[in-house]
C-alpha cells in the first residue's frame, strides 16, 4: 500500500479488468432462495420440475410458484426479482445488454441495478411492457391482462402491449407513484402510492419470515430514504458549478454513480464518469458530494494528520484521470481489446489530479504528470514532465526519476488587471500538463499560451499559490498501516503515508522549500466501516457483489515541513538500514514528528473553515461496467 492514490487507483481498476471477466461469464438466471412449492422449467417446451435453491434458469426457460410458494432469483447483471405465491415468470431473453421477462400472471418485485447507457431490462405482462434502468418496483398481473405497477425507486417506463380506447399508452411512471389497469372506457394515469401500499411493496419478500421479520427493515429503509431525498435537494443547488468543475467534451461513454457512508460519517454520492475528450484521448473522473463533512481529526492521534477545517456544507471533491494516445481510439468501447491487442498504441502523455472545489472561486488541488519515455517504452513521472518558460528543457540535474507533484490553490484570476484565466481553465491545462516553470527559481510555474500567463500569482499563499516540486532525495517517506498491529486476515485496511518534496528541486534548506504530500487511505464498506483482509480475501460472495460493497477513500494534505532538512532526517534514521530493512517505529516517528500540523496553502475564500484537505472517495463501479460492457470481446480475446 505504498503507492500514491494517483498510482493506487489506475491498478485497482486494472485489477478489477483482470479479476472479474471469469466471474462475469455466467449468462443465466439464478434460484437464490425458495420456499413451498416452486417449480422450473429449463427449456421452453421441457417438463416442469422441483426447483432447488442453485438452480440455474436459461434463457427459454421458466419459474412458476403454487399456492404459498415463493422464490427469489437472480440475474446476471445482479438484478433480484422475488415471485411471490401463484406466479409464473419466463426468462424470454437474456444477453449482455438485454434482458427480458414475462410475468404472465402473479406478483413480482424487481430490484435493478444502474444499467449501462446501452443497456436494457424489460418486463412483459400480457397488457404491458415495463422498461427500466436503476430501478425498484412491484408488479401484478392477471391471467385477463389487468395489470399494476408500483414504483418504489426510480422510475420506469410503461407502454400497453394495444392502445387504450382513451388516453395516452405510453407513460412514465417515477417513485412514489402507482399505475393500475383503468376500467373500460376510462384513461389510466399514475396516482402517488398510500402509505399501506407503499409499506406493503418496501416489505421483506424473502421467503420463510414471520410478519414481524418481513417488516423489520422498513424503518431503517425509510430512513435512509430521506437521507437520500435531503443530500439530493441540497446538491441540486450545486449542479451549475459541479458542470462547470468538469472537463466534460462530450457525452460519457460509461457512468456509474453510488450513496454511501464516508469513514467520517458523512453521507457521500459518488459519480464516475468514463469519456473521450478528443479522439485519441480517454478521461475518467470521480466526483464527491457531501452535503455536510465533519472530520474530527481523530486520525491524527494514530498516526494520521491534522484536519484544520470546521464542518463545511456542500463540499465538492474530484479525481480525473486522462491519458492521451499517438492515434485515435474506436468510437464503441467494445472494440477496444482487439484494438489495443492488434495496434501499436502507445500512450503520449497523461495526468491525474484530485482537488476540492467546495469555495466557487478557488480549487485546491494536487496532480502528477506523466510523459513517453521512448527510449524506456513507459510513462514517466519526474520533472522532465515540465519544460522553461521558453520550451527548452529543465537543467539537467532536474529529470531524474524523482516524482513529480504540482499543487497549490488556484484563484479566479479574471478581473481587471488579471491573466483572464479562471480557477477552472487553469485547473484544465495543468490536466493537460500545459504548464513551464517559470525561470524563477522557487518552483513557481507559467502558462503555457501565448503571454505566458503566471499561473496564480496574486492570491493569498505561503511562497507562492502553485508550484511544482519533486520527491526529496535519498529520504524514506513515513508509514503507518493497520497490518502492524493487526496480522493474518483480521488486519484493517487503514493506511497513513506522507512523502517531502522539495519545492522546484533547489536542493537547499531555505525556510518553506519542502512541503510533506501526506495521505490517509481506507478500505471501506458503504455503510463507513473499515474493511479488514479477510473481508475480502474470505468472503463467500462473488467478486461483483463485493465491490459493490466496498471503496477506497484517500484523505490528502499538503503540511509544512518543521526543519526543511532532509539531511539531517536522513542522517536520524541510520542510513545503513535504508533501504534495506523497514523502518522501526522510532524511525517512522522521526520522519512523522516533521510534518507539520500546519497546511502549506491557505483554502478558502472563508478561511480554514472551508476545508484543507482533499477527501476522494473511490468507487470500482464503472471498472465493472466497463468489464461488463467489453466482456464479448474479452472473452473472444481471451479464447
Amino acid at each position: 500500500m505504498k503507492d500514491n492514490i494517483f498510482r493506487g487507483c489506475a491498478a485497482l481498476l486494472f485489477a478489477v479488468f483482470a479479476a472479474l471477466p471469469a466471474a462475469a461469464l455466467a449468462g443465466e438466471a439464478q434460484i437464490i432462495a425458495l420456499g413451498g412449492s416452486v417449480q422450473a422449467r429449463l427449456t421452453s417446451e421441457g417438463d416442469w420440475v422441483k426447483a432447488s435453491k442453485g438452480l440455474s434458469v436459461p434463457e427459454g426457460g421458466a419459474i412458476r410458484t403454487d399456492a404459498g410458494g415463493a422464490a427469489v432469483v437472480l440475474m446476471p447483471n445482479k438484478s433480484k426479482i422475488w415471485l411471490k405465491e401463484s406466479t409464473r415468470l419466463e426468462i424470454e431473453q437474456r444477453q449482455t445488454f438485454a434482458t427480458r421477462l414475462a410475468l404472465l400472471f402473479g406478483r413480482i418485485k424487481a430490484r435493478v441495478p444502474h444499467l449501462m447507457r446501452q443497456e436494457r431490462f424489460e418486463v412483459r405482462t400480457p397488457s404491458a411492457v415495463c422498461a427500466v434502468r436503476g430501478t425498484e418496483f412491484t408488479m401484478g398481473t392477471s391471467e385477463d391482462g389487468k395489470m399494476d405497477l408500483k414504483v418504489l425507486f426510480g422510475e420506469v417506463n410503461l407502454r400497453f402491449n394495444v392502445p387504450p380506447a382513451v388516453g395516452p399508452d405510453r407513460f412514465d411512471v417515477p417513485q412514489g407513484e402507482e399505475l393500475s389497469s383503468a376500467p373500460e372506457g376510462k384513461p389510466n394515469r399514475p396516482v402517488l402510492l398510500t402509505a399501506k401500499a407503499e409499506s406493503e411493496a418496501l416489505e421483506n419478500w424473502d421467503p420463510g419470515l414471520t410478519p414481524e421479520e418481513r417488516t423489520a427493515d422498513l424503518v431503517r429503509k425509510e430512513n435512509d430514504r430521506a437521507q437520500i431525498r435531503e443530500f439530493a435537494a441540497a446538491t441540486q443547488n450545486a449542479e451549475a458549478q459541479v458542470r462547470s468543475f468538469l472537463n466534460v467534451v462530450k457525452e460519457s461513454d460509461l457512468a456509474a454513480g453510488r450513496t454511501l457512508t464516508d469513514v467520517h460519517g458523512n453521507l457521500v454520492r459518488v459519480d464516475q464518469r468514463l469519456l473521450r475528450p478528443a479522439p485519441d484521448q480517454i478521461q475518467f473522473f470521480n466526483l464527491v458530494k457531501r452535503q455536510v463533512y465533519n472530520n474530527d481529526g481523530s486520525s491524527a492521534q494514530n498516526g494520521g494528520f491534522a484536519y484544520n477545517g470546521g464542518q463545511v456544507m456542500n463540499r465538492l471533491d474530484y479525481m480525473q484521470m486522462t491519458m492521451a494516445f499517438n492515434q485515435a481510439l474506436p468510437q464503441r468501447l467494445e472494440d477496444w481489446p482487439g484494438f489495443f491487442d492488434k495496434n501499436s498504441v502507445k500512450p503520449s502523455w497523461a495526468s491525474f489530479v484530485t482537488a476540492n472545489r467546495t469555495d466557487a472561486s478557488q480549487i485546491f488541488f494536487a496532480a502528477e504528470g506523466y510523459k513517453y519515455d521512448q527510449a524506456r517504452d513507459e510513462l514517466v513521472n519526474n520533472p522532465g514532465i515540465l519544460t522553461n518558460a521558453d520550451g527548452s528543457p529543465l537543467p539537467a540535474t532536474s529529470p531524474d526519476d524523482r516524482e513529480t507533484l504540482i499543487t497549490g490553490v488556484l484563484n479566479d484570476d479574471t478581473g481587471a488587471g488579471g491573466t483572464g484565466i479562471s480557477a477552472v481553465q487553469g485547473l484544465s491545462m495543468i490536466s493537460k500538463l500545459q504548464v513551464a516553470d517559470s525561470g524563477a527559481g522557487n518552483g513557481t510555474l507559467v502558462y503555457k499560451d501565448a503571454a505566458s500567463h503566471p499561473v496564480d500569482g496574486t492570491g493569498a499563499g505561503t511562497a507562492s499559490d502553485v508550484v511544482w516540486a519533486v520527491q526529496t532525495a535519498n529520504l524514506p517517506g513515513y508509514e503507518s498501516k493497520g497490518s502492524d498491529t493487526v496480522s493474518g486476515d483480521g488486519a484493517p485496511l487503514w493506511q497513513y503515508q506522507a512523502d517531502m518534496y522539495d519545492i522546484g528541486n533547489q536542493q537547499s534548506t531555505n525556510a518553506g522549500e519542502y512541503l510533506w504530500f501526506a495521505k490517509e487511505n481506507y478500505g471501506i464498506s458503504n455503510n463507513g466501516a473499515i474493511k479488514t483482509v479477510g473481508d475480502l480475501t474470505d468472503s463467500g460472495q462473488d467478486p461483483f457483489t463485493v465491490l459493490k460493497n466496498s471503496a477506497l477513500e484517500s484523505v490528502m494534505y499538503i503540511k509544512k515541513s518543521f526543519g526543511n532538512d532532509p539531511a539531517a532526517l536522513a542522517a536520524a534514521l541510520n542510513p545503513s538500514q535504508i533501504p534495506v530493512a523497514a523502518l522501526t517505529p522510532a524511525q517512522e516517528d522521526v520522519l512523522k514528528n516533521d510534518i507539520s500540523g500546519e497546511d502549506y496553502f491557505s483554502y478558502g475564500s472563508g478561511g480554514p473553515g472551508m476545508g484543507t484537505n482533499i477527501d476522494v472517495v473511490f468507487i470500482p463501479d464503472l471498472a465493472v461496467a466497463a468489464v461488463q460492457r467489453m466482456l464479448p470481446a474479452i472473452t473472444s480475446l481471451k479464447n
